[in-house]
Parts: structure tokens; C-alpha cells; sequence
């Protein structure tokens, strides 16, 4: 039985939340199965590697007059493979539309919308689903075709695509090495940098870091250079802004933890088993269920967010104002009694 999982966001920490999922359905059918993403993730590599995957189609799911384009691409590598089922982990018409054309007999979506239109209706959500976030929509959907979603295992095993000559690179840099993932593509998650450089200092100090690996990708400001000039010890951090996606998952892979805000680094840490300590900020707490991962929340977290209005986290607060309430020294006694 050939199986093909779709999930098209162009999110690297989307998609790595559902890897439970797909991962829960190839031991449904005790088989590997191949997944389509969307070709911004950039892993394929590793993607490929995990023991419950055998091929991963990219696929840049655009839209407007880019759609039809790549529509006849997916068609077409969809077509090669011949496969029996396809899953679609969302409620996106275009891998629905390309299974039809594909001519793939067992289809099975959400549902939601004008993807009903083109999938098994009998397993459909409904749109009341929605409200919740991408973790539980997905839990939902497999329980109605009898799947269970375990959150336990390790998701991402980097054995055979680890990269030694980075890890060689990093041979005189003291140990322990942490990780930090400190911003994010939504501000409303970003803890402030004085309190990443305080919180380091207090983990430098008690010598349970001593080499911290920034991981930093937006422009919104500098923040290595703030984190470095707020701190006691700015020569015990690594910048790691100049390294491709890649780099970034084998550096979390190669330290002994990782401490960062909700945003797809976390993901990463948590898919790998890696002790992850994670810092909510006004969104849901819910969403990342990875048996590694601590999350350390504010005193003033409103679990009712957890269900939005119309859709997922169109309640949740647009500014930083609620993460910026949690205290270094939370952060710090949090990890510290963890580790000690």
C-alpha cells in the first residue's frame, strides 16, 4: 500500500509539529510513506532519512497565476508513484484537486470549505475544528479514521545525515553547549534579548552552559548583538544567523539542551527529544506536545485562547506585553531544577 501525506505550509516549525501524525500513520499501516510539503521548508534531506518516510515531494503551493503551475507538477510526481491514499493534513483544495488528477482512489481531508468537494466526506471536520490549533485539528481528523496520535517517541533521528565537519568546527568551544532560539516571524512570542543575556549569565555562572549557540533569523533588530552587549560573557556566544537550515537542526542536535520562545527551533528541539525548555508567549501552550519539552508560561496565561474565535489564534494578543512578564529567574530555577 503506497500512502502519501500532504502539508503545504511554507512554516518549518508547522511542519514539524505534524510529524506525530504522519508518523502515527505509518505505523497504522506498519509501512514508510512519502510526504508533500512545501519546497520553502528546505529539509528534504533529513526528512528523508527518518525510518518512517520514504520520499518527500516538494511543491511551492502558490497561488494566483503560479497556481495551475504547480497544480500539473504535483500531478505529475503524484502520477509516478501510483499511490493508494493520500492524507491531507489541513483544509487546502490544491493536494485534494492533484489527488483527483492523479487519479488516487482513497482521499481523505478536513474537509472544510472547497476541499469537500474533492475528498471521502465521512471523516470530514467541521468548521467549529478549526478554532483549535494545527496540533489538535490533526489529532481530530486521525481519530475519526481510527489513528492515535502518540507524542513520546523521537520524530527527527539525524544518525545518518549528521554533519561531523560542523561538529568538528565547534571542537574547542568549552562545553556544555546550549542552544538559544530567541526571535520569531511573530513578535508577540519574542521574550526580550536583556532577559536571554541574563538568563545566560546565570547558566555561565552555575556552569551548566558554557558555549550558547544564538539562533536568530528576522531583521527586526540585532539580536546577537543585543543579547552580547547586555551580557558578562559576550565571547561565549555563537552567532548562528550565517548558517543554512540545516546547520541550524544539527547545532540543536549537538547540544545538551535548548531555551527558546514558540517558534520552529522549539519544534525542532522537542522533535528530536532534545530537553527543550520552551517560553510561551500569548499564544497557545497547547500546541507543541513533545514529551521533551518544558513549557514555562506567565502568571497571567489565559488558557481560554486556546480555542479562538472563528479560527485558531485570532484571539491571541498581537504585542509582546505578556511574555515580557515572565522573570529571568522563573526561566533560570525552571531549567536549573531540571538539570541539577
Amino acid at each position: 500500500m503506497k500512502i502519501c501525506i500532504f502539508y503545504t505550509s511554507p512554516k518549518l516549525g508547522d511542519l514539524i509539529l505534524q510529524l506525530p501524525a504522519i508518523k502515527a500513520i505509518a505505523e497504522k499501516f506498519n509501512t514508510k510513506v512519502s510526504i508533500c510539503i512545501n519546497a520553502h521548508i528546505g529539509i528534504k534531506n533529513i526528512l528523508n532519512e527518518q525510518n518512517y518516510i520514504d520520499d518527500v515531494i516538494e511543491n511551492y503551493f502558490r497561488r494566483g497565476r503560479y497556481f495551475f503551475l504547480d497544480l500539473f507538477k504535483l500531478v505529475r510526481d503524484l502520477r509516478k508513484k501510483n499511490y493508494d491514499i493520500a492524507y491531507i493534513l489541513e483544509k487546502t483544495k490544491a493536494p485534494a484537486l492533484a489527488s483527483i488528477l492523479a487519479k488516487i482512489k482513497q482521499i481523505y481531508g478536513f474537509g472544510v470549505g472547497s476541499q469537500k468537494f474533492f475528498i471521502n466526506k465521512s471523516f470530514c471536520l467541521s468548521r467549529n475544528d478549526l478554532r483549535y490549533n494545527y496540533t489538535e485539528q490533526s489529532i481530530r481528523f486521525l481519530k475519526k479514521i481510527d489513528i492515535e496520535v502518540d507524542f513520546k517517541e523521537k520524530f527527527l533521528n539525524l544518525e545518518k545525515v549528521k554533519n561531523l565537519d560542523l561538529l568538528k568546527s565547534f571542537k574547542n568551544l568549552p562545553k556544555p553547549w546550549v542552544c538559544f532560539g530567541v526571535d520569531s516571524t511573530e513578535t508577540n512570542r519574542i521574550w526580550p534579548q536583556r532577559n536571554f543575556a541574563a538568563l545566560s549569565d546565570s547558566l555561565i555562572e552555575k556552569n551548566l552552559a558554557k558555549t550558547i549557540f544564538v539562533i536568530n533569523a528576522q531583521n527586526y533588530e540585532n539580536y546577537f548583538q543585543n543579547i552580547i552587549t547586555a551580557s558578562k560573557y559576550p565571547n561565549n556566544f555563537v552567532d548562528c544567523k550565517k548558517f543554512n537550515r540545516k546547520e541550524i537542526i544539527d547545532i540543536i542536535d549537538f547540544c545538551e539542551y535548548f531555551v527558546g520562545i514558540d517558534s520552529g527551533p522549539s519544534c525542532v528541539a522537542g522533535a528530536l527529544k532534545k530537553k527543550t525548555f520552551c517560553i510561551i508567549g500569548a499564544t497557545d501552550a497547547t500546541l507543541p506536545r513533545f514529551s521533551s519539552m518544558y513549557k514555562i508560561k506567565s502568571d497571567i496565561y489565559d488558557s481560554s485562547r486556546e480555542i479562538g474565535i472563528i479560527r485558531c489564534g485570532d484571539n491571541f494578543l498581537k504585542d509582546n506585553s505578556e511574555v515580557k512578564t515572565i522573570k529571568c529567574e522563573k526561566v533560570y530555577d525552571i531549567i536549573s531544577s531540571n538539570l541539577l
